[in-house]
């Protein structure tokens, strides 16, 4: 199974996503291929999102914003938009077996109350979402 997390600059929401599925998904003896991509992605990942992740920790390995043509959408099993500009941007594909939208709101700035703001929104939706109580 291939699981992909799409945002708009794959550098806070889709890349907390990426690192808390990885692990997430070993709490619920499942071993998906997990993605994360940018519509627009930026040039890096802020520190202060790689020093929030390490903390609460998640592994920041291979973190780092990607296109969307970098990861293989076409091969994607379930689709996870989480900005509405790449709800609106990505195009559907036939190998998307389930395709679903979180709604998460890009952080307002990188001050830590902000960014764990952000972070507990996708443990709540990930934590539904692998069926972990």
């Amino acid at each position: 199974m291939k699981i992909a997390f799409i945002s708009t600059r794959n550098a806070v929401r889709s890349i907390m996503a990426e690192a808390i599925a990885k692990r997430v998904s070993k709490l619920a003896l499942l071993a998906p291929e997990i993605y994360s991509a940018g519509v627009k992605p930026a040039e890096s990942v802020p520190e202060e999102v790689l020093s929030l992740l390490q903390k609460k920790g998640y592994s920041t390995d291979n973190l780092y914003p990607k296109p969307v043509e970098a990861i293989p959408y076409e091969e994607i099993d379930i689709l996870i938009t989480l900005s509405p500009e790449a709800r609106d941007i990505c195009p559907y594909s036939i190998s998307h077996k389930r395709r679903e939208h979180w709604v998460v709101e890009e952080p307002d700035s990188l001050k830590l109350e902000e960014l764990e703001k952000t972070l507990l929104q996708i443990e709540k939706y990930m934590m539904d979402f692998f069926k972990i109580s």
